[in-house]
């Protein structure tokens, strides 16, 4: 993960798209570390990925 400088409401974001990966991910009982999960929604986020939709679709085909 890079140094980025994430604004209050991006980080906010950011925050809600973990908690409802994380959540979707268990009730798919996906194993998918929750370190796993913040390390791809943040490196995605990090390259310009800010679409809440897109980074959890994108986090969770990984792990299927």
């Amino acid at each position: 993960m890079t140094l980025y400088p994430y604004n209050s409401d991006e980080l906010k974001q950011l925050h809600r798209v973990l908690e409802g990966i994380i959540r979707e991910a268990q009730q798919r009982n996906l194993t998918l570390a929750v370190d796993d999960i913040i390390e791809r929604v943040f490196d995605l986020a990090d390259h310009v990925e800010r679409d809440p939709e897109k980074l959890r679709d994108t986090v969770l085909k990984r792990a299927a």
